[in-house]
């Protein structure tokens, strides 16, 4: 065979191998997208988050420093040790409204319309909130801006005038929300789950139209003056600034602000329940929103992670879970379903929710109880849905540290919490540990759907059984406002 025949039987040859290797290779990728993810398998990601460092100022404030000079920008994420628990019985809405003005009613010396313009200018964002069990205060803005926004950030801190026509504004739009409160189903079911679940306890309080009128500048510099302290207070700081330098400025910009003591009111942990019980609340609607749950343990439990991978399984996991996998996909009862568990401070909430039409709201009650009471004996977890569980758990944890700010905000959050400093480099090694004898066993003792609160909204009419089926229903009736 001469030369040029040599080459032209390669130039054939070469592109037909080739194309087999390309169709081999397109095969194999067709076989592994076609699988199931659970059938999936992907290398198990190590990560070890970064350390902020902490400072105590003089005036008693925790501060936590993570620098990061990759854009020129710092960020201020703060914890205060306050929370809608401690409104007075008459004035629930208090606590919000006193974060909502912080921001909105000026200081001493500026105008809430002065405030807003220079932040605009700079394209900073500065912001307080309320929560519960927690207040907080964040700060963004360019480097170059910083020794500016710092100062309005402390005079809002230090001297918040709580400017009348602003909280008359704040208190008439929060009035409207209430009238409103009463249209969104969904709202409807979580407000009066909360409020029964935590009856007897400030953390089941309600704000009425009547205790928002109640409330008065006063009340504000009172409550004011009573939480927002510097030694109540723990403070992130993340971005671009150097250590020494940003320590000098808070302890300038916080100069007068003395560490005092602080009398916070004691708040009983919620009590649980050792009954079923069952609440309705009429709504016409064609379609029902249910939830059912419990107190449970809470964040320092040692049970904690192990009972955090239970319901994960049973319907914390999105569209894997028994809940969706049974309920949505299998049966075709709802589009939105599962379940959550949130450890608290003391105590925990768990709870299953759904969303289901008017004629098969009793169906699917049925399947919440039989699913919650057969993970624990009947249908326990199987060593796939652990690994499952376990796998996901661990590859999700990276994504709570996707900037140096959450960084921080991870870590002031175990402060206040008062969780042990190395709790996020062993929260991987904890899920991994995880056995299914510890699933069986904080099934057993963690949940209880036979004490389970369960809340309906919706027309029972229309639904498919009566919900006395289930034992003595609890009539809600929803206020009607003018």
């Amino acid at each position: 065979m001469n030369r040029r025949s040599i080459n032209a039987f390669y130039s054939f040859l070469l592109p037909l191998c080739l194309l087999f290797f390309m169709a081999g290779l397109a095969y194999a990728q067709d076989e592994f997208l076609l699988k199931h993810p659970r059938e999936m398998n992907f290398p198990t990601l190590s990560f070890v988050p970064p350390k902020a460092e902490r400072v105590l100022l003089s005036n008693g404030m925790v501060l936590y420093l993570l620098e990061d000079p990759e854009l020129p920008l710092i960020q201020f994420s703060a914890l205060i040790r306050t929370g809608s628990i401690y409104d007075p019985p008459q004035q629930s809405g208090l606590a919000k409204l006193t974060a909502t003005l912080l921001r909105a009613g000026g200081t001493s010396d500026r105008t809430p319309q002065a405030i807003n313009e220079e932040l605009e200018f700079m394209a900073a964002e500065l912001d307080f909130s309320m929560g519960r069990e927690s207040g907080g205060a964040s700060l963004s803005v360019q480097k170059k801006d910083f020794p500016r926004a710092l100062s309005i950030f402390a005079s809002l801190l230090l001297k918040p005038a709580f400017d009348p026509l602003q909280l008359d504004l704040a208190k008439k739009k929060k009035i409207e929300a209430i009238r409103r409160s009463n249209d969104n189903p969904e709202g409807i079911a979580y407000r009066e789950f909360r409020r029964v679940l935590y009856e007897g306890n400030p953390r089941g309080q309600v704000p009425t139209v009547e205790s928002i009128q109640s409330i008065k500048q006063a009340d504000l510099l009172a409550f004011h003056r009573k939480f927002y302290k510097p030694n109540n207070m723990i403070l992130g700081i993340s971005g671009d600034f150097k250590k020494e330098e940003m320590i000098a400025s808070l302890e300038g910009v916080f100069r007068g602000w003395e560490r005092s003591l602080i009398e916070i009111p004691f708040i009983p942990i919620p009590s649980p329940r050792n009954k079923k019980m069952i609440y309705h609340a009429k709504k016409d609607l064609p379609q029902s929103t249910i939830l059912m749950g419990h107190f449970s343990i809470p964040l320092d439990h040692p049970d904690y992670i192990p009972f955090k991978v239970l319901n994960f399984i049973l319907g914390g996991g999105g569209f894997n879970s028994r809940l969706t996998q049974e309920i949505r996909s299998n049966q075709g009862l709802a589009y939105s379903v599962g379940s959550f568990y949130q450890g608290r401070v003391g105590y925990g909430v768990f709870g299953a929710f759904c969303q289901t039409k008017s004629a098969t709201t009793h169906k699917v009650i049925s399947l919440l109880y039989q699913m919650a009471e057969e993970i624990k004996n009947k249908n326990r977890p199987t060593p796939e849905e652990l690994d499952w569980a376990q796998k996901t758990l661990v590859n999700q944890f990276i994504f709570s540290f996707t900037s140096s700010a959450s960084i921080v905000s991870q870590q002031i959050q175990l402060e206040y919490d008062g969780l042990p400093e190395d709790y996020l480099e062993k929260y991987q090694a904890r899920v991994a540990a995880v056995t299914l004898k510890d699933l069986e066993r904080v099934a057993e003792k963690h949940l209880h759907p036979e004490k389970s609160l369960l809340m309906v909204v919706g027309k029972e009419e229309d639904f498919d059984k009566p919900l006395s089926s289930f034992g003595l229903v609890n009539r809600i009736e929803l206020k009607k406002f003018n």
